[in-house]
């Protein structure tokens, strides 16, 4: 069974992709690489393909996405991160490093040595988020809204969520509590993104967040 696989949602990431998997190949042990397409209209899939990435669609959303590829992997290890180059190889490897005595590792804006380039008021949404959900849910990390992740597979391929968008994370951290997981919290820097147009949409994914947040409120 091969070590580590590395799964990356995208949509229009072309320009990102290639030197993103050239980097995480320099600093990591031999990953494999999954990419999970959300049907690009521009070069990604083959930008992928040529770094020897297999590529699959999925326009089914963020969260199906990130699931089909824990699920489609075959390594005991899955690192989940953001291909537009706001997540770096060097904090990748940190996470790596610290898999001795844990199931999931989350790359924290929140944690000692963590921070964020992201504007301020994105900042603030996170710090906003990490308080309610730790009043509310009790979740085994702060930076709940985090997609820089390594998780040991086998406690997460079968994980049963409710969520589309970016309310995964703090769902599948609620998965991770529930299956009494080992969670550890790493400081990582949060990049600008690289090249093309970010998919955020605070609105829908602020309301989405708090969806989820009412249904794991108290378990």
């Amino acid at each position: 069974m091969p070590e580590l696989t590395v799964v990356l949602p995208t949509i229009n990431e072309a320009g990102n992709i290639g030197p993103l998997i050239r980097a995480l190949r320099d600093a990591l042990p031999a990953p494999g690489f999954l990419v999970i397409d959300g049907d690009s209209k521009d070069a990604t899939r083959d930008e992928a393909q040529a770094e020897g990435a297999t590529v699959a669609t999925n326009v089914g959303g963020y969260a199906d996405s990130l699931m089909q590829g824990m699920r489609e992997a075959r390594s005991e290890w899955v690192l989940v991160l953001d291909a537009d180059g706001s997540h770096r190889a060097e904090d990748a490897r940190k996470l790596w490093d610290a898999r001795d005595d844990a199931d999931l590792v989350v790359g924290s804006r929140l944690a000692p040595g963590g921070g964020s380039a992201g504007n301020a008021f994105r900042r603030f949404l996170s710090r906003m988020l990490a308080g309610m959900f730790a009043t509310m849910a009790r979740l085994p990390a702060r930076d709940v809204s985090s997609g820089f992740r390594l998780y040991r597979r086998e406690l997460f391929a079968d994980a049963t969520i409710s969520a589309r968008f970016f309310e995964v994370q703090p769902a599948l951290l609620a998965w991770a509590k529930k299956k009494g997981a080992r969670v550890k919290e790493i400081g990582i820097h949060y990049h600008p993104r690289g090249k093309g147009r970010s998919k955020n949409r605070v609105f829908r994914y602020g309301v989405a967040f708090l969806r989820q947040l009412w249904r794991l409120r108290g378990r």
